[in-house]
């Protein structure tokens, strides 16, 4: 299997033997396991030049009533600064927000979409700190002055940082299990991220499956309509299944290119330096942006009621989409999201409880060729200069 391009390649890679490849994939990964040993998390970037701009967590929150468990992926796009902050920021406004409604779980789901939408308002109202003038005072502002009060590295770089804060975007998703493990909830903010919770009664029956997540992208119908609901004298609002020609997720933290008026895009975020990777592609969509905001911080929240099945045995499994890209990508396993998470629970349902980190090399195994350990191989060590495959984060949690 040789790497592939118009003009380029092949492009050489190290082919492993079957007895390396566990090791192989293990050392590209960087993992994380929670103190009871109960949840996993793995991500995967192999190319040596990319930066994975995917980010997770596992973490316990200590409460009244309990130690409560969060895990998050936070899937990064433009740079991993704005991922970098939910990191930090997003578990104490959780923590700040659930303490009052610990014996309330009703309001549980309104607490989750409550702190993403602040923890999104606050990067908004930092950046506008910096620049609280109004839109025509900003519009006669000289790129030098914008220039001299953005780029700030020389003296700490808080402007600069909270400016690409904006520039950048994350999804998320998060699973959040109360103290009893009889509830769960799953938020999710942006596209191509599967939630999965298998359960069966015994081990001769088959595992059910729920996806729990939402497809936050301009190729949703759902997600589009919306959009051009919202406005609807802009037929270019959703072009190319994308929002305004460009971004491929309709919901997520950041992207404020997409949710303030093209002023801020025009004079102040194309000054940024260093900024946008391709400033041409940001440049051609300023003119559709014409009545922002287009991206919502809006999250879904599913509740599951663990203990109204309470023989049965429960894992969760969640993926950025770069598990789904490594797939749909490919045109000789592409297949519904449905057939996928099937297969995902096929492979991981009677191992997970027993040994997790089995459990993640064989998913991971999977994806990048299962069998095939040519192309295993190449997935891991093809010599392309440019990232071949998206960044992957999973997180396995038995309950």
């Amino acid at each position: 299997m040789q790497g592939y391009g118009s003009d380029r390649g092949p492009w050489r890679y190290r082919l492993f033997p079957e007895h390396e490849l566990r090791a192989q994939i293990l050392k590209r990964c960087t993992t994380s396991i929670s103190s009871d040993g109960g949840s996993l998390g793995a991500s995967l970037q192999p190319h040596v030049s990319s930066t994975n701009e995917d980010r997770y967590l596992i973490m316990d929150l200590s409460l009244p009533n309990g130690v409560w468990s969060l895990s998050c992926i936070f899937d990064g796009h433009g740079g991993h600064e704005t991922a970098d902050y939910l990191v930090t920021e997003l578990p104490p406004l959780l923590m700040a927000g659930l303490l009052p409604t610990v014996a309330n779980l009703e309001g549980v789901s309104d607490v989750l979409t409550r702190a993403i939408y602040d923890v999104d308002e606050a990067i908004k109202r930092d950046f506008l700190e910096i620049f609280p003038e109004e839109v025509n005072e900003i519009a006669a502002m000289s790129d030098v002055t914008v220039k001299a009060r953005v780029n700030d590295q020389s003296s700490g770089g808080l402007n600069y940082r909270k400016a690409l804060r904006c520039l950048r975007g994350s999804t998320i998703l998060l699973a959040l299990v109360d103290p009893t493990k009889k509830h769960l909830w799953v938020l999710n903010l942006g596209d191509g991220v599967a939630v999965v919770l298998g359960s069966r009664q015994d081990a001769s029956s088959q595992w059910n499956t729920s996806i729990l997540s939402d497809n936050h992208n301009g190729s949703n119908p759902t997600e589009a309509d919306r959009i051009k609901q919202q406005h609807p004298d802009e037929p270019e609002c959703i072009f190319d299944d994308r929002v305004l020609g460009n971004l491929a997720v309709t919901r997520a933290v950041g992207d404020y290119a997409f949710k303030l008026p093209r002023i801020y895009t025009e004079k102040i975020f194309l000054n940024v330096e260093p900024g946008f990777r391709v400033p041409a592609a940001i440049e051609s969509f300023i003119p559709r942006n014409l009545s922002p905001p287009y991206v919502s911080n809006l999250a879904s929240v599913r509740y599951v009621d663990l203990h109204a099945k309470s023989s049965c045995d429960y894992f969760i499994l969640m993926c950025s989409d770069g598990l789904v890209d490594l797939y749909m990508d490919d045109p000789n396993r592409s297949e519904s999201l449905t057939s996928l998470v099937q297969k995902w629970v096929g492979i991981v349902g009677d191992v997970v409880r027993d040994d997790i980190q089995e459990a993640m090399l064989l998913l991971l195994r999977q994806a990048l060729g299962a069998e095939d350990i040519d192309s295993v191989s190449c997935m891991l060590t093809v010599d392309m200069p440019v990232a071949y495959m998206d960044d992957t984060t999973i997180i396995l949690q038995v309950l």
